[in-house]
């Protein structure tokens, strides 16, 4: 340890009396303080040697706390309070732009590895004190000039600026609610004292919270060196640093309870005093995420057939790598993209006549996806078989498409077989529609033996989270293995061969680890939308225009589109939007699909159906014992089916017979529980809402195939919390 100006017997009585933290008398810093494992010595390099990793400084890298940054002019286009501005009274708040007191005016100056300049940053971290996870505030600072105290705030928020403003005169700052917190860090006689409080504010004031002793459950530091490495000024008391002990202090503050923060600055050490300058509100980072510790995996198979009698074992396509024991497939650990994809036609197994198995074609493909930038792992095999005919005609159809998807991220875990679907299943003679996962249908003994079945759409998923209240070493993961046609024979007539085929098979994994000090959030959400859905020629996947989607922890996505065209629509502007946000108490999503001057399907001259403009939306809440979901926003204008004019805005679920063509349904409204709307539940709800559905189920003189399913404008919501 260093000394200055300090004697043994001082040094040994430091020493017993704090065991943790370190003592500050006029201006000395004693090396070795590492409260909250930070060094506290006003400065931003780590300077034990490393390794080992701890303690930590702001030059550590990686930095192992979740970090928020601000940045801050200065001169004329500075943000600023105006006179009379009061740090305990928001309605006195005057937002102005415009120089601060030098003292005052927080600048960008503090440059962290080679990074450009910020004016302050916070970090949030769980880090274990005698066995037990503890959360520590990390704070720094830098400003204009030396030439008095530094008074600085940093203020915790929970509403939203953009929503909730402070007051008229201060539209970019958010109004307190109670709970909300300021952390204060002043310094006297040019930083040789240093003091760190805290307060919450209840409604009306700020109330004082106690945080003990400097060296104990808290630790600040100046730079006392008036060059230090990272800092782009030279003087002295410019940089100020502080650690808090926040569990044992203000108490854990859980993840993406408190939302936004600021840094600001006071004329003196009261709570009362008068504002300065403000930096620009930010939201605050709570996450550390991993992505290097992500995986993401799948296969994915066209057929697979067992014949005991022939003693056949094939799995078609070919193992792509030649690695994959199962078909076609991909993985990926850490950040990156792996994909795989493979195809055989005309298949006949066994040969010549293909009495087990013909296809015409059998395809596959797998991706594995870890994205360090939206901090996801997400893997999706898909599997497409055309033509397929299986055992003498037992089962037949024109498409099978089996689609396995599996997402995780820092917070949650799910999986989906969206995608999936026949073309025209016929299963021992009988035409099968409307498949539910998982449907099972058993086979006549006296032909097939006993225990012979055909299952379809057959379904095999889960997903795990970390236990509840757990902060670190969980992680998020989902599993789905679909199997589209499995059919199982224990003695074919008249032979007594054993039957074992898998058609349309994809299997997918994805793992995100836990971010330090974040326990699963309780709330879902999901949604979407879709310009076009067209499902045109049954050997062919879907046309899909303008498709977004959000996490199921939220989020955004938007797509702008100035034509539509595809083979049975066209169009002109269209805009297609998805967003969600889960927060501790409520979980909500909206999606809206918009398109102008829609024409689908022309047929005999005229467009099959028609609208001027189209609105799609869908809109859930849930939270407090309630979820609702509902339409509103949706409308459908300058309406035309089969060349006659329909009413504006037709009622939910409009259905109209088209001579020739099909059916065309208008303002499709679908609860996701498979109910009519209103939407509702105790605890999460769901709707969909399509503008225009054409189902073409009649031969006709375009010569679209039957079965054609066109979807213009797909808006989709959900919710759910506890």
């Amino acid at each position: 340890m260093r000394l200055q100006k300090a004697s043994l017997l001082l040094t040994v009585t430091i020493l017993l009396l704090l065991p943790i933290g370190v003592w500050r008398a006029t201006g000395v810093t004693f090396a070795g303080n590492t409260a909250g494992s930070f060094e506290i010595d006003g400065n931003l390099t780590v300077d034990h040697p490393v390794p080992p990793a701890e303690p930590i400084d702001w030059f550590s890298n990686p930095f192992p706390a979740a970090l928020t940054t601000f940045t801050d002019a200065t001169g004329q286009t500075d943000d600023a309070f105006g006179l009379g501005s009061k740090e305990n009274d928001q309605s006195s708040w005057v937002c102005t732009t415009g120089s601060a007191p030098a003292k005052d005016d927080i600048v960008s100056e503090i440059s962290i590895n080679g990074a450009a300049p910020v004016a302050g940053e916070i970090g949030f971290r769980f880090f274990p004190v005698n066995g037990v996870q503890k959360q520590f505030l990390y704070a720094d600072w830098s400003r204009l000039s030396n030439n008095g105290d530094a008074h600085i705030d940093y203020e915790f928020n929970q509403a939203d600026p953009s929503k909730n403003p402070a007051n008229p005169n201060c539209p970019n700052l958010p109004i307190r609610t109670p709970g909300d917190f300021v952390i204060s860090f002043d310094t006297q006689n040019g930083g040789a004292t240093i003091n760190v409080t805290a307060f919450k504010w209840d409604g009306n004031t700020f109330a004082p919270l106690s945080l003990g002793s400097q060296g104990i459950l808290w630790d600040a530091a100046v730079n006392t060196a008036a060059s230090i490495s990272g800092l782009t000024v030279t003087g002295t008391n410019l940089f100020g640093e502080l650690s808090l002990n926040v569990t044992d202090t203000i108490g854990d503050i859980p993840c993406n309870t408190v939302l936004f923060a600021s840094m600001k600055t006071r004329s003196s050490t009261s709570i009362s005093a008068a504002l300065k300058d403000t930096s620009k509100v930010e939201p605050v980072n709570f996450t550390i995420f991993n992505a290097a510790g992500a995986n993401a995996s799948g296969n994915a198979f066209g057929a697979s057939v067992q014949d005991k009698l022939l003693a056949i074992n094939l799995t078609l396509p070919a193992a792509t790598p030649a690695t994959c024991t199962q078909g076609v497939c991909s993985s990926q650990s850490g950040g990156g993209s792996n994909s795989n994809n493979n195809q055989v036609l005309n298949v006949a197994v066994p040969p010549p006549g293909g009495s087990v198995l013909q296809a015409n074609a059998l395809g596959a493909s797998s991706t594995s996806t870890v994205d360090p930038t939206t901090n996801t792992a997400t893997d999706t095999g898909v599997s497409e078989s055309a033509g397929v005919n299986l055992v003498n005609g037992l089962v037949t159809a024109d498409v099978v498409r089996g689609v396995a998807s599996a997402e995780a991220s820092g917070f949650n875990s799910s999986f989906s077989a969206a995608g999936s679907a026949f073309q025209n299943l016929v299963v021992n003679g009988v035409q099968t529609n409307n498949v539910n996962p998982n449907t099972t249908i058993n086979l006549p003994v006296a032909q097939f033996g006993a225990g012979s079945f055909v299952k379809l759409l057959e379904e095999i998923g889960s997903s795990s989270q970390p236990a509840p209240g757990q902060i670190v070493g969980g992680t998020f993961a989902a599993d789905l293995t679909v199997n589209m046609i499995r059919v199982h024979i224990t003695s074919l007539a008249p032979t007594g061969d054993a039957l074992d085929i898998v058609i349309s098979h994809a299997q997918a994994h994805a793992d995100f680890p836990q971010p330090a000090g974040c326990p699963a959030l309780p709330g879902t959400v999901s949604g979407d939308a879709t310009i076009v859905n067209e499902q045109a020629n049954p050997s062919l996947l879907p046309v899909v225009v303008g498709f977004v989607s959000i996490p199921p922890q939220g989020g955004h996505d938007h797509q702008d589109l100035n034509q539509l065209s595809t083979s049975l629509v066209s169009g002109g502007t269209s805009v297609s939007d998805s967003a969600g946000t889960v927060l501790s108490s409520s979980s909500s999503s909206s999606s809206f699909a918009k398109a102008q001057n829609v024409c689908v399907f022309p047929a005999f001259g005229v467009c099959t159906a028609s609208a001027t403009a189209i609105t799609s939306q869908a809109n859930s809440a849930s939270g407090g014992g309630t979820s609702s979901s509902n339409p509103q926003g949706t409308s459908l204008l300058g309406l035309s089916v089969g060349g006659m004019t329909v009413a504006n805005n037709p009622p939910p679920n409009t259905t109209i017979l088209v001579p020739g063509i099909g059916s065309v349904t208008l303002n499709e409204q679908t609860c996701d529980s498979g109910s009519a709307p209103p939407c509702s539940g105790a605890s999460s709800s769901g709707i969909t809402v399509r503008a225009i559905h054409v189902i073409v189920d009649n031969p006709n003189a375009p010569g679209v195939p039957q079965g054609a399913n066109v979807i213009v404008g797909e808006a989709h919501a959900d919710s759910s919390h506890p």
